[in-house]
């Protein structure tokens, strides 16, 4: 595996260039704002006078809503990164002089030693998932950058080091039992053991940094190449993670610290972000979400397997490369649960993914049986990937059945707290061709808050390409009674026009596609837009840079019936 990583290592250095210009300036913006103590949390900036930070603050306490994470993340000071580079590009002592005033401030509130109890509360900066990606990113680049300025005075070296070995033994004693946070930890402890190489306990804690860390990759990581969160975002976690321990291990001279198989389980890794990729070279936003590029993934795997003509297709945005191989452009993800039906892959492919899967083993959304919808790099029917982790009616909306493209029953969403995952692959019925796409999914668990069973939702999807989705929803009643059903859409746009029948609707985006649904079967269209009375409905709820903004929640709604079948067509449309 040494060797492909020297044979690709061409195509590695003008990869990493191009994307290091590209984001130079901006870096460079943000680590000038970091140095007068301006910094952005989850989406929301601060001002720190005179570059006094205090680290236990969090401004959403006094304006709302409570964001709890903006204590936490301030904590993992993703701006040091920049500082550093800064530095590293300008020799201007400034940014050093910055880091050290700010790590002062630090030490000196916080101690610099963790405690051995009540560390992942709220407003601690002791939280053992910050502890573990300071370690591995932002306290590593600035130790490399600032160790040797005249600005970052010995005694401050000390103890910024003391600090950071007590972090590694904290996280090796009080590390997680799961899910990505014990990646981030063990990726943690051995950025640490190999930074460090002649601290007494380095050797021991790498080699049980990585032996800890292969073991959960490969208990987290399905046969179909997703991580069992089921969230693109957190699967980008367990990769990066893995991509910064083989490297670090190829570096270092220590790869018999990891499995033989670890080469696979990083190609394995590729495969699931690759089937799932939409036209727009990203990942859809299932679960808890932040819009994933597929350079972010496939660049690495590019790198490792330079036999993988498709994986530098993906990471280069087709410039090089070949797309995927198969039958069709289509892709089954039987144990993750997602059909992704696609006409081809170019770059206007019509595409949509079926969520027909578990739960996922966390960071789970109410939305079994939605689907994304896109046509070339737009998306048309959406997911919004869940909002930021804060505690308001819309962070509860947006994971909800309300937000997702799912099923209504006398008002009430679903309700589900498992399976989380599946030993199994999952049964969808799928077949593909290159006229026909076909997958169905069940659901048949609870709605509402008290998870009664009140119907049965079977959902089936054929694609009939290359444009036309129909969508075909069987309801029965489980206990014997009449409900009012209602399916779900959602658009984020508000120039949306239905016919005077019902029967048809007009989602306008202002782009290159529109979208028409047209009820075939089952009901009459109605929509909402930006409603917040009797509950919320026609929202996107932002995650990334993008806030919360009204949006259209299409429906079409059956009464009083205990069978009931729903036939909805989906179209992209030119503009007309």
């Amino acid at each position: 595996m040494a060797g492909c990583l020297l044979s690709a290592a061409v195509f590695a250095a003008a990869f990493a260039m191009a994307a290091r210009t590209a984001a130079a300036a901006e870096n460079v913006s943000r680590a000038d704002a970091a140095a007068r103590g301006e910094v952005v949390v989850v989406d929301i900036p601060w001002s720190f006078p005179s570059n006094r930070i205090d680290w236990t603050f969090n401004p959403t306490s006094a304006r709302g809503p409570f964001n709890p994470e903006w204590t936490w993340q301030l904590n993992r000071m993703y701006f040091w990164t920049d500082m550093a580079g800064a530095y590293r590009a300008t020799g201007d002592e400034k940014y050093a002089r910055a880091f050290a005033r700010q790590l002062e401030d630090w030490l000196d509130q916080t101690g610099g030693i963790p405690p051995e109890s009540s560390f992942n509360c709220v407003g601690s900066p002791w939280r053992t998932i910050e502890e573990g990606l300071r370690l591995m990113g932002s306290w590593r680049d600035a130790w490399l950058a600032f160790r040797s300025s005249p600005s970052f005075p010995p005694q401050l070296r000390d103890r910024f080091v003391q600090s950071m070995r007590a972090q590694a033994g904290h996280l090796l004693r009080h590390r997680t039992r799961g899910n990505n946070w014990l990646l981030m930890e063990m990726n943690g402890v051995n950025s640490f053991a190999s930074l460090f190489p002649d601290i007494a306990e380095s050797a021991s804690w790498r080699k049980e940094s990585a032996r800890i860390f292969t073991d959960a990759v490969a208990s987290q990581l399905l046969p179909d190449g997703l991580q069992y969160e089921l969230s693109p975002d957190y699967h980008y976690v367990l990769y990066s993670c893995a991509v910064g321990l083989y490297r670090r291990a190829i570096a270092d001279g220590t790869l018999e610290d990891l499995p033989p198989d670890f080469a696979e389980l990083l190609k394995r890794g590729a495969e699931g972000p690759l089937a799932l990729m939409t036209p727009a070279f990203t990942s859809p936003s299932f679960n808890d979400c932040y819009t994933i590029a597929a350079e972010r993934i496939l660049g690495p795997a590019a790198e490792f397997f330079p036999d993988r003509s498709d994986f530098l297709w993906g990471a280069t945005r087709g410039r090089k490369g070949r797309p995927p191989v198969g039958e069709t452009a289509s892709r089954l993800l039987p144990y993750a649960g997602f059909a992704v039906m696609r006409s081809g892959w170019d770059a206007d492919a019509t595409y949509l993914a079926f969520d027909f899967g578990p739960l996922g083993v966390g960071h789970w959304h109410q939305d079994k049986l939605s689907f994304t919808m896109w046509k070339g790099d737009e998306e048309l029917v959406f997911d919004d990937g869940g909002g930021q982790y804060e505690r308001s009616p819309e962070r509860e909306y947006a994971i909800s059945g309300y937000d997702h493209n799912t099923l209504l029953v006398d008002g009430l969403a679903q309700n589900r707290k498992e399976p989380r995952r599946t030993e199994k692959p999952i049964d969808a019925g799928w077949s593909t061709a290159s006229e026909r796409d076909f997958a169905r999914g069940v659901y048949d668990q609870g709605f509402g808050p008290d998870e009664k069973r009140l119907a049965v939702h079977v959902r089936e999807i054929e694609f009939l390409k290359p444009d036309r989705f129909v969508i075909t929803d069987r309801v029965s009643s489980a206990d014997g009674r009449a409900h009012d059903y209602e399916i779900l859409f959602q658009l984020d746009t508000t120039n949306v026009t239905v016919s005077a029948d019902g029967r048809a609707l007009l989602a306008r985006y202002g782009r290159k596609w529109d979208l028409r649904i047209t009820a075939e079967e089952g009901g009459v269209i109605s929509v909402a837009t930006g409603q917040r009375s009797p509950r919320l409905s026609g929202w996107f709820i932002g995650r990334n840079d993008r806030r919360n903004h009204p949006a259209t929640t299409a429906s079409v709604r059956a009464d009083g019936c205990k069978d009931h079948v729903f036939r909805t067509r989906l179209e992209p449309a030119l503009p007309q």
